[in-house]
């Protein structure tokens, strides 16, 4: 038996460097899925947040809206420049307290310059925790959604016909404004409405 030599190629690698350069293809383009992916999720996650507190505050905002037309034997509290009534009942002598029912004469809404930049006093988280507002009662907001707060200005009543030559022909408007958050306390919501019970 004749033993022929083997001839051994040279080899130059380039299988291997073409397999690492789509390896680091397909990693890149997984990366860039990945986080693409990520930022849609959250940008749905805080949408939602938003739409919870939404609901929230047009909640409340129906309910402030309802509070303006007691029903009777109750009657509508008087509005203050302090935003805060004591009513005692005459027959029971029960003592309620009504929050938010604030006067025409009444500061708020204050601007506040914090900074460069000027808001309204009402867009303050620290305005809903030191002054007196009105909570909801709405309890079904369900998702971890805080009560809103609200508040309701008494303005100045006016004329929304052609004339009014009695007193009895204008209008009083009220301005509502309601603070709801979301599943998370940093989605804020303030709905403000003008809403007149002629």
């Amino acid at each position: 038996m004749t033993s022929r030599p083997v001839l051994y190629k040279s080899q130059s690698g380039v299988v291997l460097v073409v397999a690492l350069i789509m390896l680091l293809l397909l990693t890149l383009i997984g990366t860039a899925g990945m986080q693409s992916t990520s930022l849609e999720e959250k940008m749905a996650g805080n949408m939602r947040d938003k739409n919870l507190a939404f609901q929230a505050a047009e909640s409340a905002l129906s309910e402030a809206e309802a509070s303006l037309f007691p029903v009777a034997p109750a009657v509508l509290p008087n509005f203050t420049p302090e935003g805060t009534v004591t009513v005692t009942d005459p027959i029971t002598h029960v003592s309620t307290v009504y929050n938010g029912y604030y006067s025409k004469d009444s500061t708020i809404p204050t601007a506040v310059v914090t900074g460069s930049t000027t808001k309204l006093q009402l867009e303050e988280d620290s305005f809903w925790t030191t002054n007196p507002v009105a909570t909801s009662t709405i309890t079904t907001l369900g998702n971890d959604v805080a009560a809103p707060k609200y508040i309701i200005q008494k303005l100045d009543t006016v004329c929304y016909k052609e004339a009014c030559p009695l007193a009895s022909d204008r209008s009083t408007p009220y301005r509502i404004t309601v603070r709801a958050t979301g599943g998370s306390t940093v989605t804020v919501v303030i709905v403000q409405s003008v809403f007149t019970t002629d």
